[in-house]
């Protein structure tokens, strides 16, 4: 299916796309936040390996690589936050499933939080042949973090329903 400029309303009449429902990928027909997500919970694991193998063998370049990674998952999560917020502005106040998405969004923020302090302690020495311990503790916390995280994510898709075939918009 391409991209429709216009598309048939509930009451009848065709109107263009909004922003939210753009952002959201009804245009496409597809939901854009689980998209989005893996790039983040990648990077994170990514980094966290590549600390990890700093350690375990002579990889001069991991740390600066999981920096980088670290900045490729913060770009992630930004498009991810900006598609789940608009989808939560789709979910009644006070609903379960808001609920729930409020959750997932304080979880996620703490995830962001400890790999934003990771970042700022790395940063200067990203250019070590080995990770620092504080990194790679970090890391673990944070990706643990991000897990937590995206089981709830989960849970709102394959327990509650939300976004699939169209049903728990609201």
């Amino acid at each position: 299916m391409g991209i429709q400029l216009k598309h048939r309303s509930p009451s009848g009449e065709t109107r263009p796309w909004t922003l939210r429902e753009i952002i959201q990928g009804r245009p496409f027909d597809r939901v854009t936040h689980p998209m989005f997500v893996h790039f983040p919970i990648a990077f994170y694991f990514g980094a966290l390996g590549l600390d990890v193998l700093s350690k375990l063998w002579t990889f001069p370049f991991a740390p600066l690589a999981a920096s980088w990674l670290i900045i490729g998952a913060f770009a992630g999560t930004a498009a991810a936050a900006i598609t789940g917020l608009v989808d939560r502005s789709t979910m009644r106040p006070g609903s379960k499933i808001r609920g729930v998405a409020n959750q997932h969004l304080w979880v996620q923020l703490a995830a962001a939080g400890v790999f934003i302090l990771n970042f700022a302690l790395r940063w200067s020495d990203r250019h070590l042949a080995e990770a620092k311990a504080i990194w790679i503790i970090l890391d673990v916390i944070g990706v643990l973090v991000v897990s937590v995280g995206a089981d709830i994510g989960g849970r709102m898709v394959y327990k509650m329903g939300f976004r699939v075939g169209g049903s728990a918009d609201e």
